[in-house]
């Protein structure tokens, strides 16, 4: 046989004029096909013999245990529909678990297209008058997003919301398990707040307010960033390249980075926080993301630190005034964080809803708002707390009636070593305290001379707090309020604010009162503001025993 095959070959190659090495190629390229028909034909039928050998068996197996079941004195027809529907059962199940697989590899093979479309979509070295091409393919194999951003109410949901994937670029992930098996959860479809990131939930027995304390354009320039900063592509995953970057080096502990650090993620210093930072509040901070106290910050505990510093400082400020500090504060609880969002205790309602209130009830948080000013000047022999953003939105009432501060874009904290004497000799009203602000408004120049003038200005806060929360005078309740620099446009002239707190107080209270509230906004001479609130929270004192 082989010797009339490769006479045939030899003829063949006479015929075709093949001659020397494309003879002897032609040759073992023949002798190759020849082999693999061989191969193919004897695997086949070993294959077949394999499967009516084993078929043999099972039929064999299948007529044994009936014998057996028989011998034990179980009804054939019963038994053989039984065998029957356990036959039709693991077929159904092998035939489901197939189609499940076959699925999981399609999407596999979707997503993995999807990856690559979307890397090459923003890959500059594309010819951008082909990446309308690209974009038509990223469009086709995403058409649920499309459909997601017409309805996101359909779509938003916790998982999302919290973006956990992207740590360590994230607030923390010390919620992140509870979250996951449903220990805290959030309210997604109530959006009152949506539109400030917040969110209304429960963690155990205790309701809870979810912040994502930055809105998505912020974080859409905190990932650049970073994927900048490690030179790779700007859709990276920042979860990995978070940790190639300068945000965990020692670099970015220095005074003079964190204090144009807002520029990263914001296009306008709305970080206040950060407007006077020294050596000191940085190791603060450094302290307060030490999580196993050990003096060091490992790479996920800076990027943790970071990532607050950049975006918002409120979850730095809440964990350690309400996790770490010895002291109370008027602050709702920090419970954590998990991913892009934190987990705090709920204040309660806004203050603006106890405006009906009894008039004991009010002037109870009227004395709570005074006494938290106090703390604020007061409490920490270390820090000075400045905060001017008195608004009926920014505080919250609990069922007990204890009211706390809940919006710290505003806070600061004052070193008061590198702070001068913290009263100032001459009156400060309503002048003053406006050019005050227009020097500290947008943080933009902040010089450590004027963070140093800072506390002269904290007996102010109860100036702000008596015209904007506490009273009820007609030189206080008119548009636009005396004590903002610049009052919005966009309001009427004429319209009238709520009345304030002290409203309708007891007749032989009220020209007292008057009096005082006056004081509080406008001192005559150097210290009549102290002196006046002193005698306030004495008024008060009275009437709600």
């Amino acid at each position: 046989m082989d010797s009339f095959v490769m006479a045939s070959a030899r003829r063949w190659c006479r015929r075709l004029h093949y001659s020397g090495w494309s003879r002897v190629l032609f040759l073992l390229t023949l002798l190759l096909a020849i082999g693999f028909l061989v191969r193919n034909y004897w695997q086949v039928r070993d294959d077949s013999g394999t499967r009516e050998e084993m078929s043999n068996i099972g039929e064999k197996k299948y007529a044994q245990s009936i014998q057996e079941l028989l011998a034990q004195g179980i009804d054939e027809k019963r038994m053989r529909e039984a065998l029957r529907h356990k036959a039709e059962e693991v077929h159904r199940i092998v035939k489901e678990r197939g189609e499940a697989l076959a699925k999981e590899e399609k999407a596999k093979e979707a997503q993995a297209k999807a990856n690559v479309v979307r890397t090459n979509i923003h890959n500059p070295k594309f010819n951008p008058e082909i990446r309308h091409t690209w974009k038509a393919a990223e469009n086709a194999a995403h058409d649920g997003i499309e459909d997601e951003k017409q309805h996101p109410e359909y779509y938003l949901t916790f998982k999302r919301l919290m973006e956990a994937k992207k740590c360590p670029a994230c607030f923390g992930e010390s919620l992140c398990e509870q979250a996951d098996v449903g220990i805290v959860t959030v309210d997604i479809a109530d959006k009152k707040l949506q539109h400030k990131g917040v969110y209304f939930g429960r963690f155990k027995n205790t309701d809870v307010v979810a912040k994502r304390l930055a809105d998505k354009d912020d974080w859409r320039r905190l990932d650049e960033f970073i994927c900048q900063n490690a030179s790779v592509p700007t859709d990276c995953d920042v979860s990995d390249m978070i940790s190639r970057t300068i945000l965990v080096t020692d670099d970015v502990l220095q005074v003079s980075w964190l204090q144009n650090a807002w520029k990263i993620a914001h296009t306008r210093r709305s970080i206040a926080l950060e407007a006077c930072m020294t050596d000191r509040l940085a190791e603060l901070i450094k302290t307060t993301y030490d999580e196993n106290a050990n003096g060091k910050l490992s790479k996920t505990e800076r990027a943790y630190m970071l990532t607050t510093l950049l975006m918002n400082t409120e979850a730095a400020v809440l964990k350690h005034f309400t996790a770490r500090s010895e002291e109370a504060w008027p602050f709702p609880k920090y419970l954590g964080a998990c991913g892009r969002v934190i987990f705090v205790e709920s204040g309660g309602k806004l203050l603006g809803s106890t405006l009906e209130s009894p008039w004991k009830e009010r002037a109870k948080i009227a004395l709570q708002l005074l006494d938290m000013i106090d703390k604020f000047r007061n409490g920490d022999p270390n820090w000075l707390v400045i905060f001017f953003d008195f608004r009926y939105d920014n505080f919250a009432v609990n069922d007990y009636g204890r009211l706390t501060l809940i919006d710290f874009d505003d806070v600061m904290l004052i070193d008061r070593k590198k702070s001068v004497t913290e009263e100032k000799t001459e009156p400060c009203n309503l002048k003053c305290f406006k050019a005050f602000l227009a020097e500290v408004e947008g943080y933009v120049m902040i010089s450590d001379s004027y963070c140093a003038d800072v506390p002269k200005y904290s007996q102010m806060m109860y100036a702000v707090a008596c015209v904007r929360l506490l009273s009820h005078l007609p030189e206080h309740v008119s548009h636009p309020n005396p004590m903002d620099p610049k009052p919005k446009r966009d309001t009427p002239e004429g319209v009238v604010k709520p009345p304030g707190l002290l409203w309708g107080p007891p007749e032989h209270e009220a020209k007292e009162l008057e009096v005082l509230l006056r004081g509080c906004f406008e001192e005559k001479v150097a210290g009549g503001r102290l002196e006046a609130v002193e005698k306030l929270r004495a008024l008060l004192r009275r009437n709600v025993k």
